[in-house]
């Protein structure tokens, strides 16, 4: 990549990490980058659409908005996450799942297997409820609480099996429970025998709100020592699944970029 091509996508980075509009002097500061240069940059940028200029900063413009439309987000993860979970599935020896939030309920995008891991009714494609499966309690936790109510409404829910939550109230306690846990549980709520753990996975400054699960049969599932090792490869997984997929995460921090750039 040419060091024009980099400064160009280090301003959108920062620019797409920041709340509102930013002003020249505060984008020089916290890049980096000198006021000419980064106006330079700002000012191609602008002429194509992906930046805009206001009377209290910059921000991204709509034709950053009208590209990233037309990418395949589902199909941009199933790729770059396909790799993660299948050495998930060799490390856990069980069942991996990736899903996302399609309308009410999560769908399964990939899956990976074991050799010893249980074969499960459902496959990629398929759509499971939000209420009773781990990847759906996962995704629950990344909503607010009012799209949540939204999607369960205010009747019982069908109740799958004895251990199923099927009060709304009860389900919306569970998806807190698990944004403070940091991962959701199945416990044989959707298919006896079967337990599941599993992790949000985020896209900011995306719609896309998915999750990676682990599933096995709940003996292997419930056992303490292997709960915790699931546990720890899972949020490895699920860590390395942002990292690959988010773009924003390569630029951690904007200020550290090239001293090259302010003798520009």
């Amino acid at each position: 990549m040419s060091e024009s091509a980099g400064k160009a996508l280090d301003i959108l980075f920062y620019l797409a990490k920041a709340t509102s509009e930013v002003s020249l002097a505060k984008m020089s500061k916290e890049t980096g980058m000198n006021k000419a240069t980064a106006l330079r940059y700002l000012s191609v940028l602008e002429s194509r659409g992906v930046v805009e200029r206001h009377q209290g900063g910059w921000t991204l413009g709509l034709s950053l908005f009208e590209l990233g439309s037309r990418v395949p987000v589902r199909a941009l993860v199933v790729d770059k996450v396909r790799p993660i979970i299948e050495r998930l599935a060799r490390e856990s020896g069980e069942s991996v799942n990736l899903a996302c939030l399609a309308g009410d309920s999560a769908i399964y995008l990939d899956r990976a297997e074991a050799n010893r891991s249980l074969r499960m009714r459902s496959a990629p494609g398929d759509r499971l409820p939000l209420y009773c499966t781990g990847v759906g309690k996962a995704i629950l936790s990344q909503l607010p609480e009012e799209r949540i109510r939204a999607i369960l409404g205010s009747s019982p829910l069908p109740k799958i099996n004895e251990t199923t939550l099927t009060e709304p109230e009860d389900v919306i306690r569970e998806a807190k429970r698990t944004r403070d846990l940091g991962y959701g549980v199945d416990r044989e709520e959707f298919e006896i025998g079967l337990t599941c753990i599993a992790m949000p996975l985020k896209l900011p400054g995306s719609d896309f709100a998915g999750a990676i699960s682990i599933s096995g049969p709940s003996a292997r599932m419930r056992n303490s020592e292997a709960k915790e090792r699931f546990l720890e490869l899972l949020g490895a997984a699920t860590q390395e699944a942002l990292r690959t997929i988010n773009p924003f995460e390569v630029v951690q921090n904007t200020a550290a970029l090239s001293s090259s750039s302010s003798k520009d």
